[in-house]
């Protein structure tokens, strides 16, 4: 006598029964229904409901927070920076993000503090087209590959009046117009025998100097802000409150008062300065 409760009843002549045809066609039926309801309700519905909620309470962030000109045209993004170089505005951080600001190509550096490209820079050589049909590349001049952080230090300090040291020994470096020769500073960083090594006499903040995680940053800190603001306001004849007010408005400050820290949306600080200060175009000879 078989005790087991759990064995298979066996068919009188000794053989399990046929699993019923029907069955099967059922649980096929019922996991086919489940899927399809499932797609439905998570690729169609769900997201259904998430655009139509954005779109409606959320318009502009759900949109990418563009910025348009008076025709409409795009111009910028507040999530997204751009790169500034003339005097008149302010600077963005660096940017590890393809060639400046790239959103195809958002990411960091991924060189650790102790990384002497991060620090030094580097060069690399370049080629120059060949003088004669079918004829080999010329060697070229060196260029700098990756600037790093002690040229955007002098750069930096140059482009906002802050002596560095040492004064004498980077004078060597510069021409007759107080251009540097970046190449040659590179390579002076990275002199295995006697590194030129750089001060600022005050402190700098970090993110003038460092890129961020995405590359893609917007925003400068106050400090950094601050730093710029007499080079900019010379630039564009602003008085010291104008310019305040400005960096003020421009502001994004801590989310519900306590996470993150301030940072100033250089996006949105330079169409303000465009907008409310213009700089009139040199004029033209007749």
């Amino acid at each position: 006598m078989n005790d087991n409760k759990d064995s298979i009843p066996l068919h009188p002549h000794g053989v399990a029964p046929a699993v019923s045809t029907d069955g099967i066609l059922k649980h096929l039926w019922v996991s086919i229904v489940a899927t399809i309801t499932l797609a439905v309700i998570v690729c169609g519905i769900y997201p259904l409901v998430v655009w139509g909620l954005s779109q409606a309470l959320f318009h502009d962030k759900a949109n990418g927070s563009l910025i348009t000109n008076k025709d409409g045209t795009v111009v910028a993004s507040r999530l997204i920076g751009q790169s500034f170089s003339d005097a008149k505005y302010f600077h963005p951080r660096p940017s590890a993000a393809g060639n400046g600001y790239d959103p195809t190509s958002s990411g960091g550096s991924n060189l650790g503090p102790m990384s002497a490209k991060l620090i030094n820079g580097t060069t690399k050589p370049t080629t120059l087209p060949a003088t004669k049909p079918g004829g080999d590349p010329l060697p070229g001049p060196d260029a700098v590959d990756y600037d790093g952080i002690q040229l955007r230090v002098v750069l930096y300090c140059q482009d906002n009046n802050i002596p560095l040291e040492p004064a004498d020994m980077l004078k060597t470096f510069q021409d007759k117009d107080g251009n540097y020769d970046q190449v040659k500073l590179v390579k002076a960083f990275n002199d295995g025998d006697h590194p030129l090594t750089v001060k600022a006499t005050k402190p700098i903040p970090a993110d003038a100097v460092t890129s961020s995680a995405s590359g893609l940053d917007p925003h400068i800190s106050p400090e950094n802000a601050e730093i710029q603001a007499a080079r900019v306001a010379k630039a564009r004849g602003i008085s010291d409150s104008d310019m305040q007010k400005l960096i003020g408005d421009n502001t994004d400050h801590r989310d519900l008062g306590f996470l993150g820290e301030p940072g100033v949306n250089l996006i949105t600080l330079n169409l303000a300065l465009d907008k409310d200060h213009p700089v009139a175009p040199p004029a033209t000879k007749p």
